[in-house]
């Protein structure tokens, strides 16, 4: 039994200074972020973290290597539903693209000891349904609806705040906002609705400015006639005041070819004496 024990404790010594021979290497690509974590001490990892790069040397009964994308990465979550202002329930299916932000492995590891497809399954999902729901109970059903734009906004503004706080950069995210069928239903009416009013508003003032240019016009018709007219009529008093009998009879001479009438005019006279005052 003695030499049992003997030869067990010998055994494990022997493992153990041979353990400190053991050499693994790794490489650390340049778009990751390699992580050294210690397996021993009271912390067994919590402390004696390191961030490392190129080839690492290492002991794996001792201590292992994690390592983290830092390059953009796109996650896809399942369809969830958050509640708008009253109740009304819209579905949100997400698609994530972020990052780590280089330096911040450690800290990541050290905060939530998992791989990536972990944290992102679980933490950054929580920060993602979080976000949406605390934003969309800002808004009623309608003005959610007509003002995605600002709920995204304002959706994207708080998750880029929360995951800074974890190590990550928030670059971009797609909502696929759907309203329920039956409120979609209702909206598109309200605009059928306010479309048809706008068009028969448009109809109604191109009628009346049509109208408006047809009665213009036919002002100004008649009021050049008007003109005309009094133009004439000012013509004509301007010749009946030129013609006197003078006048007339300058002219009746300046016409006459001189041949004198064949037909006797009662009077030895062949001129027609016009009368002078």
């Amino acid at each position: 039994m003695r030499k049992t024990i003997i030869s067990i404790v010998s055994a494990l010594g022997l493992l153990l200074l041979v353990s400190q021979f053991v050499i693994s290497c790794t490489t650390i690509d340049a778009s990751h972020e390699g992580i050294k974590v210690s397996k021993i001490g009271s912390d067994r990892g919590a402390s004696d973290i390191e961030n490392v790069t190129g080839w690492v040397f290492y002991n794996p009964l001792t201590s292992f290597i994690e390592q983290y994308p830092t390059f953009t990465q796109t996650k896809d979550y399942d369809p969830f539903t958050v509640s708008a202002k009253g109740g009304t329930l819209f579905k949100i299916d997400p698609t994530l693209n972020y990052h780590l932000v280089k330096g911040q492995g450690a800290s990541v590891y050290r905060k939530y000891r998992k791989e990536l497809p972990d944290i992102e399954n679980n933490i950054l999902r929580t920060i993602v349904y979080n976000s949406y729901r605390d934003v969309a109970n800002t808004f009623t059903p309608d003005s959610l609806v007509n003002n995605r734009v600002s709920f995204e906004d304002q959706v994207e503004a708080k998750l880029q705040k929360a995951l800074v706080n974890d190590g990550f950069a928030f670059e971009n995210i797609t909502s696929n906002l759907t309203p329920p069928e039956s409120l979609q239903a209702m909206i598109d009416a309200k605009n059928t609705a306010v479309q048809n009013a706008l068009r028969l508003n448009n109809q109604v003032a191109a009628e009346k400015a049509s109208a408006e240019i047809a009665v213009t016009k036919a002002s100004g018709i008649a009021r050049a006639k008007i003109i005309e007219a009094e133009a004439e009529a000012r013509a004509n008093e301007l010749k009946q005041k030129t013609l006197t009998p003078m006048l007339i009879q300058q002219q009746w001479i300046a016409k006459w070819n001189g041949s004198l009438p064949t037909t006797q005019l009662g009077s030895s006279s062949t001129m027609i004496q016009m009368p002078i005052k």
